[in-house]
């Protein structure tokens, strides 16, 4: 069976205007009414069944399950269950302000899918279509789970939580995409094994007592506090650990203080590290929270360190990998179908590949002659949505191939 054979000459087209409504009205994190409303019309019109009830602002999917959709369904070792794919598809957008002067522009100030989750969703919506046709024929033989994802780009609630409510308890597998213009259109490019950074962040206060800034003395000064632990975080990456290890550490943001006559009482800091070995990236913590209780203590203050953004490095299953390279050799040709290797960037797709065997690979969008050559977070980020029909018709296949 070929994926192609259940699309449709209007479905192109389709897509990207699915694309264009989600691009135009962006939202952030847990709020998004109207791209959720975009998803359950959709999936209303092709007549398949969903729920919202895994997490705020999240939409499952449900193809081939028969009378079964919406119900408690056996999970994965029961008695009675049937093999279960998930795939899936992030929603939220960015709290950027966009500048490409696309028609279909971001109308809301400030805020742009710079990050092309509009096109994730865009993209499984079409392998939806696709999906519910082959059922209708009578052709697909697994069952396949829609998930609809809020909330990738912020902390909190998203991934984990619907895992914590049981979206992944039927599901033997899952398969995600990214878009990336580091590639050419059309491209489908995958790794096995560590591929995406894990990724933890540290909110750090540092807490002193003020002074005239002529009587030191009196004064726990709250920035110094905040400069010797940096220097020591610093010094972490270079001597504490090999350099056969890939990490990043990196110190985006420090703030402390409001004139300059007045010791600061409190020095704001925020970290952001990059690792692909788990084990690693709890080390990094332990001793960014050692470095900076010594710094605060030495000078007579008091520190507290919070985990802000965190994910797991995603880790691709190999076989579950190799199931979607032969899916996209039958969309694409063989030399578009490439191992891009690692990357430092972070995805909590991670997250689902926790629970169950997963893989997680990117299409390729890019495309110099239309300006397609920006990467993710920027303002002027333009993606060739030529790539959008190969993206479905992959996910499409994968399903089909089970």
């Amino acid at each position: 069976m070929n994926a192609k054979d259940y699309f449709r000459p209007s479905d192109e087209e389709r897509i990207k205007d699915l694309r264009h409504r989600i691009h135009m009205y962006p939202e952030l994190e847990l709020d998004l009414p109207k791209t959720v409303a975009v998803v359950t019309g959709e999936l209303e019109r092709i007549g398949i069944p969903y729920t919202e009830k895994f997490c705020r602002s999240s939409v499952v999917g449900y193809i081939n399950y028969g009378d079964e959709a919406l119900t408690d369904v056996p999970a994965v070792g029961e008695e009675g269950h049937v093999f279960t794919i998930g795939l899936r598809a992030d929603m939220d957008a960015l709290p950027i302000q966009e500048e490409t002067g696309l028609p279909y522009a971001s109308k809301i100030p400030g805020v742009m899918h710079a990050c092309g989750h509009d096109t994730h969703t865009a993209m499984l919506l079409g392998a939806a279509q696709a999906l519910k046709r082959a059922e209708e024929a009578g052709v697909l033989k697994c069952r396949v789970k829609l998930l609809f994802q809020p909330n990738e780009e912020g902390e909190g609630e998203g991934s984990v939580t619907m895992i914590e409510n049981g979206v992944l308890s039927d599901v033997d597998e899952i398969y995600g995409q990214h878009m990336t213009n580091k590639h050419p259109t059309g491209t489908m490019c995958w790794h096995k094994g560590p591929t995406m950074a894990g990724c933890h962040t540290y909110n750090v206060d540092f807490y002193g007592k003020s002074a005239h800034a002529t009587l030191p003395q009196y004064a726990h000064d709250a920035l110094a506090m905040a400069l010797r632990a940096s220097e020591g975080i610093y010094f972490l990456g270079a001597r504490e650990i090999s350099p056969f290890e890939e990490h990043i550490i990196s110190i985006g943001y420090l703030h402390a203080g409001s004139t300059h006559n007045i010791i600061a009482d409190h020095a704001e800091m925020k970290v952001s590290t990059r690792y692909f070995n788990d084990e690693l990236g709890e080390f990094i913590g332990k001793r960014i929270r050692k470095i900076c209780e010594d710094a605060a203590a030495e000078l007579g203050g008091t520190v507290r360190v919070e985990i802000g953004a965190s994910t797991y490095a995603v880790n691709n299953d190999p076989q579950v990998t190799e199931k979607a390279i032969m899916a996209a050799e039958k969309i694409v040709s063989r030399e578009k179908v490439m191992d891009f290797g690692k990357e430092m960037g972070s995805e909590d797709f991670s997250c689902f590949e926790k629970v169950r065997p997963g893989t997680f690979w990117h299409i390729g969008t890019g495309n110099p002659e239309k300006g397609c050559t920006g990467v993710a977070h920027q303002c002027d980020l333009v993606i060739d949505e030529d790539a959008f029909i190969t993206g479905s018709m992959i996910m499409t296949q994968v399903a089909l191939d089970q």
